[in-house]
């Protein structure tokens, strides 16, 4: 029996923006048009750009003093545009000052407070600080529903992002009630052909298609893009990205033909609108590269991962972990094709920017450290196997629980590590505990 990569191979699938506060005054206010600005350049995707300019909209503000909410809404939206650069240790400080400026400035209950909260739960989210982000975000949840009621809009922004939160820790019965109440908010409060509604619909979506309810998921995203194309036209980013969802959707049940054409029409939409050097065209072109390399067509696949990779180096930076998990894939595609001399440095490269840019207790650095490991087992290298597999299974029981089944591949990898070690007696108990998570699959 082999071991089994971990083959979480595309990002995006959740549709989840974090806000950054517009500004609110007029438009002679130098401060204003520079803030207006960089929020446009965000937007685009000139990521570089909204950080200059958000730094000098930060620089104007200085004369305005902590107690002016435009200093705390400078200071958020300069860690807005470093999350979205994966400069995530720069980004929480800023996150934390916009919070206390705006807990001082305007109370602990305030719907700005809130905003906050939820901005830096979502930057713990992404590093695997699940505690914290939930701590944030029921916090967001409490103010919303204090300030707005329980049928408001805001609210439904604060179920649907925790509900993100649990889905990423594999707590779907915890995020299903969440999705749906959001949902039935956002439909009573914008009707049922809003974007907002198409959001929700889509993260319910990529939740059952996380559980295997295909058609479920399907239908979901199907309405999420009806709702899309009517509202925003034919050659919209955010239409890409449903595009995308349901093209995951056909590969993973194996329909690859289908899922090849509507991961070339995501990648078609997004060089239109984006342009052909935008992080999410990259991403386009890594998700095409996986449905290619199921095909079985793995110079096609090569070539996609390349030119993925080549953006992302020049737009994100050498430290970003969208970068890793291209390298990943890439490094995967050598493996398989024992390539191996090729594969290793890649796989290297990418776990060293995860604990970089993640911290070395996020579970995609478990994912990165199983990748290694197989590599490794593949090579008859069971003792240079081992411990990276012990590490990895470690980072996910401290990040999910001990009884989480998303833990099953890294238990069963690691039992067959054991064996060919000879160490039986502890493989027989990770396979007991894995047969009973997989009982909860």
């Amino acid at each position: 029996m082999a071991i089994q990569p971990q083959r979480s191979w595309l990002a995006g699938l959740v549709v989840l923006l974090v806000l950054a506060g517009g500004p609110a005054w007029g438009q002679s206010d130098p401060w204003f048009e520079v803030s207006k600005a960089g929020l446009r350049a965000a937007d685009e995707g000139k990521l570089a750009e909204a950080e200059r300019l958000f730094r000098d909209a930060l620089k104007l503000s200085e004369p305005f003093g902590d107690q002016d909410p435009r200093r705390a809404t400078s200071v958020n939206n300069l860690a807005y545009i470093l999350h979205a650069q994966g400069q995530y240790g720069a980004a929480e400080p800023h996150y934390r000052e916009s919070l206390a400026m705006r807990e001082s400035t305007l109370g602990a209950d305030h719907p700005d407070v809130a905003q906050s909260c939820n901005n830096l739960a979502e930057l713990y989210r992404v590093l695997g600080r699940y505690g914290d982000a939930e701590t944030l975000h029921r916090r967001a949840l409490q103010i919303r529903e204090a300030q707005f009621g329980p049928n408001h809009p805001e609210l439904a922004q604060s179920l649907n992002n925790l509900g993100v939160l649990y889905a990423s820790q594999g707590r779907h019965a915890d995020a299903e009630p969440l999705y749906q109440q959001a949902l039935r908010i956002r439909i009573a409060s914008y009707g049922s052909d809003h974007l907002t509604t198409a959001e929700t619909r889509n993260n319910l979506a990529t939740l059952y298609y996380t559980q295997k309810r295909y058609a479920e998921a399907e239908a979901l995203y199907r309405q999420a893009l009806e709702v899309e194309q009517k509202a925003l036209g034919p050659i919209h980013p955010s239409l890409a990205t449903t595009l995308s969802n349901l093209a995951e959707l056909h590969r993973i049940q194996a329909n690859l033909d289908q899922a090849i054409a509507l991961h070339r029409q995501a990648l078609e939409i997004r060089e239109q609108a984006l342009g052909p050097d935008h992080p999410e065209t990259a991403q386009s072109l890594n998700n095409l590269a996986v449905a290619h390399y199921d095909a079985g067509e793995l110079e096609r696949a090569e070539a996609l991962y390349q030119r993925s990779i080549a953006i992302k180096e020049r737009v994100l930076g050498a430290e970003h972990p969208e970068l890793a998990l291209t390298l990943n894939n890439l490094a995967e595609l050598y493996r398989t094709q024992q390539r191996y001399d090729e594969a290793l440095p890649l796989y290297h490269r990418a776990l060293a920017i995860d604990e970089h840019s993640l911290g070395p207790e996020h579970p995609n650095v478990a994912l990165g450290l199983n990748n290694l490991a197989l590599l490794h087992y593949d090579r008859g290298a069971y003792v240079e196997a081992e411990p990276l597999l012990r590490r990895a299974l470690a980072i996910e029981e401290r990040a999910l629980g001990p009884d989480n089944p998303e833990l099953v591949n890294t238990i069963e990898n690691y039992a067959v590590v054991l064996r060919e070690l000879r160490r039986h007696e502890e493989a027989a108990q990770l396979e007991d505990r894995a047969i009973g998570l997989r009982a909860q699959l």
